[in-house]
């Protein structure tokens, strides 16, 4: 069942990000379709977003040097199943609506690309110190 990608809405924030609602909807099958709503909102990394650490300039470069300078992307997805396919429009702008009401007042706040980049930066940093306590503990293993 291949799904088809289409860009339904963009939205421009007050604080510089930009929402894309997507729709990934299926194909029917025998009348029925899945609608799938994806919403991205890439946010680029930027030195300003790591004022919360003592020296921000060395942390912007360290997150750049593990994950590249690309934007990151928060997304969402949002899934119904067992569409008519006649209501795949109206189920898609009443997903997008739903998402609307409930999120777009938290991707507003001025603060969410910082938030949202140093977040991203602790999993990043908290995944590598899990490896190397993992890889630690097999060298010490391997030595007994």
């Amino acid at each position: 069942m291949q799904s088809h990608e289409r860009i339904l809405d963009r939205l421009h924030l007050e604080n510089g990000l930009e929402v894309y609602f997507i729709d990934q909807s299926s194909p029917p099958v025998v009348g029925r379709c899945q609608v799938r709503l994806l919403v991205r909102v890439p946010v680029e990394p930027a030195e300003e977003h790591f004022g919360k650490y003592p020296n921000p300039s060395a942390a912007y470069h360290q997150f750049i040097s593990l994950v590249g300078s690309d934007p990151l992307e928060f997304r969402a997805v949002k899934i119904r199943n067992f569409i008519d396919r006649k209501d795949v429009g109206k189920t898609l702008e009443e997903m997008k609506d739903d998402f609307i009401r409930s999120s777009l007042l938290y991707l507003k706040k001025p603060g969410f690309a910082a938030n949202f980049v140093t977040r991203k930066h602790e999993e990043i940093l908290a995944g590598a110190a899990a490896r190397s306590a993992r890889d630690r503990a097999l060298r010490d293993a391997e030595r007994q």
